[in-house]
């Protein structure tokens, strides 16, 4: 069968896999490998029946009640690597890292796209790398953005409200330095449209660095459809290095940094920077 693929935006040949629940059908690409969730919920949609903070509980739920063991161990290893790396946040060290690149003669221009509460945003601020910083965040819920709107406030910032989509359309083109989007973009069913949005409104020297669940991960691999990043139905892309070098290369970016590090087979999620192809 035929149907659009995500990160090609065309009509391409795709199969089933065996990641399916319920409705939710999850798809292959014969082209490319990428897998995606075929019929994902309009934007109105997740703002509210699907906004992020209902879905999360909800999932936890399903898990804890599913999988008490696996659940209660899971919950024990995070506690365990807060205690022992508490300041370890990967995101916010590769926007430091970026920042810390820039000698500006105007004050950088940041944007969280899928802010939540701004917690993020708030942390860059008070580790400001001497720069002066103008943030930005993009919020569909309701809810999160109320949050978020009030702290950034206190400290110069604008939360905007709506999908990544039509809010990314407010910005003027080449007018912001860093784009951040942290467990954000297996979100967004529309990530190719999205990225050359992000493209256009992206200064020349400007990053975009992201941070995706990996399907390609050793803990995928061993727990099959039981793995943690299959979350329906608000995880609408499953990427891998591959699938994501494909999407970045495709939108006219080159992968700026993505070390051995920043896809671990052993960790669930990976991270990448992103900078504009060479004209």
């Amino acid at each position: 069968m035929e149907c659009i693929c995500p990160i090609l935006g065309r009509p391409t040949e795709v199969e089933p896999t065996a990641y399916s629940r319920g409705s939710w059908k999850i798809m292959r690409c014969r082209e490319t490998g990428f897998v995606f969730l075929q019929d994902p919920p309009d934007y109105s949609r997740l703002e509210q029946e699907f906004a992020w903070e209902h879905t999360l509980g909800a999932e936890r739920d399903r898990r804890a009640r599913e999988e008490p063991i696996v659940h209660e161990m899971s919950t024990a290893a995070k506690t365990l690597k807060g205690i022992l790396a508490p300041k370890r946040n990967k995101i916010l060290s590769l926007v430091r890292v970026v920042l810390r690149e820039k000698h500006p003669i105007r004050p950088l221009r940041v944007l969280d796209v899928g802010c939540a509460t701004g917690d993020l945003l708030v942390k860059i601020h008070s580790q400001s790398t001497g720069h002066e910083i103008e943030l930005h965040g993009i919020e569909v819920s309701n809810e999160l953005h109320a949050i978020c709107a009030e702290r950034l406030a206190s400290i110069g910032g604008v939360a905007h409200l709506g999908n990544a989509f039509d809010r990314t359309a407010d910005f003027a083109a080449g007018s912001l330095d860093v784009v951040i989007m942290s467990s954000f973009l297996e979100h967004e069913a529309q990530p190719l449209e999205l990225l050359r949005r992000v493209h256009s409104i992206l200064s020349d020297d400007g990053a975009v660095v992201l941070k995706v669940p990996n399907l390609a991960c050793l803990n995928r691999f061993i727990r099959g459809h039981r793995w943690c990043g299959f979350r329906f139905p608000d995880h609408v892309n499953y990427f891998t290095p591959h699938t994501l070098g494909i999407l970045t290369r495709t939108a006219g970016f080159r992968v700026s940094r993505q070390g051995i590090f920043e896809k671990f087979p052993l960790n669930d999620s990976m991270y990448a920077v992103l900078k504009k192809s060479a004209a």
